[in-house]
């Protein structure tokens, strides 16, 4: 018999962990022991950027319809009085009421082997499932207020087992909760090494005008525009890069609400011709391929895929060694410049000496190829299997 199993995610929105899923997804659907489910809360099909990708075998199931999801996506956008604001929070409120119905009806008249929490977002509907369930932690706890520390040691009781992403977050959770020590397990993100590699070719949705932009010495920078990705920060690091003569120019892929700040300071320190703010890209691999190295500016992670994705198409990632997964996927420094977090003056220094130091890039990049291979799915596999 198939072991069925449920995945639950709040959306397929353009992020790092709706491509996790989706790695995932398009592995396991290859399993001819497995019969899996995918539960989707948000229902309005073009922001679902994801969707197309989900595996034909896999059956898709929505939490709310897609006319509720529209109605209360208008009333998000349209908060300039009171009345709609107080519409807003009320649709909220009996969004949750439905949600907490959907989840106890549909778990009681469906049978699974194992409910996978992906998101971590069915925390608060537990007690309505009777099947174990597998929360998959993917972000960092420091740094969360005392109250949301506090609500997790509640309801984390409720899993089977806690999915951490890296050694880093494994060490970091039981440190806050020794009490579940026993159900935290350690998974690596699995990553496709062939598609990201093909899609890293692929020229077929490359318009003029990526072709333009892509013949340029070019740094990037790929993740939602968000202010803990610290984005501001990046700009600032690279207005002191252009002081000190580098040629390059930095594209910025991705959308959020941080993006007016950006817009701001790149504006502030006259980079509009240097910095391009070129929005998401359905296949940002092309460019990741093409840059002279990878930037990122976070102050917090889970474990940036983000990362392997870049290192598959060849480039060097910089980083700052925030909490938790650069130190760990970079190998302490030795696969990729790791500059303590902050440190702006330091991130200009190790992008100087990577551009200039051939032996150092040659080094990095052979530290690189190997800690890939600890991303492969037949890697991961074993580890995934035994927790189903």
């Amino acid at each position: 018999m198939k072991k069925k199993i449920a995945i639950y995610n709040g959306q397929l929105y353009m992020g790092g962990i709706e491509r996790v899923l989706i790695n995932y997804l398009e592995k396991l659907s290859k399993e001819p022991e497995l019969d899996i489910t995918l539960i989707i809360k948000q229902n309005i099909p073009e922001d679902n950027v994801f969707l197309p990708e989900v595996p034909k075998n896999i059956k898709i199931v929505y939490v709310k319809s897609e006319e509720m999801c529209r109605r209360t996506d208008r009333l998000r956008k349209d908060k300039k009085n009171i009345v709609s604001r107080l519409q807003y929070q009320w649709a909220l409120f009996y969004e949750r009421i439905i949600m907490k119905q959907w989840v106890k009806s549909f778990f009681e008249e469906n049978n699974f082997d194992v409910v996978i929490d992906f998101d971590m977002s069915l925390m608060k509907y537990l007690e309505c499932i009777k099947t174990s369930v597998v929360g998959w932690l993917h972000y960092t706890l420091k740094g969360k207020k005392a109250k949301r520390i506090k609500l997790y040691r509640k309801t984390f009781k409720n899993y089977r087992n806690i999915v951490v992403i890296c050694d880093d977050m494994k060490k970091e959770l039981e440190e806050i909760y020794p009490e579940y020590v026993e159900k935290t397990v350690r998974i690596y993100n699995p990553m496709d090494f062939d598609i990201i590699k093909a899609k890293a070719e692929d020229r077929s949705e490359i318009t003029l005008e990526d072709e333009k932009l892509l013949k340029n010495d070019f740094f990037i920078a790929v993740s939602r525009l968000v202010e803990v990705k610290n984005r501001v920060g990046l700009v600032e690091i690279f207005a002191e890069l252009k002081k000190k003569g580098i040629k390059e120019k930095l594209y910025i892929l991705g959308e959020g609400e941080d993006r007016p700040n950006i817009e701001r300071k790149i504006k502030e320190l006259n980079l509009e011709e240097d910095v391009l703010l070129l929005g998401q890209k359905k296949n940002p691999f092309p460019y990741m391929k093409a840059a002279k190295m990878f930037l990122h500016t976070s102050r917090g992670e889970g474990l940036p895929t983000v990362f392997i994705e870049s290192m598959l198409c060849d480039t060097i990632v910089v980083a700052y060694d925030c909490p938790t997964g650069p130190r760990e996927i970079l190998e302490d420094g030795k696969a990729g410049g790791l500059v303590p977090l902050g440190d702006q003056k330091t991130f200009e220094k190790v992008v100087l000496n990577i551009l200039s130091d051939k032996e150092l890039e040659k080094s990095i990049k052979s530290e690189m190829y190997k800690k890939m291979d600890e991303f492969n799915y037949g890697y991961i596999r074993k580890d995934l299997f035994k927790l189903f």
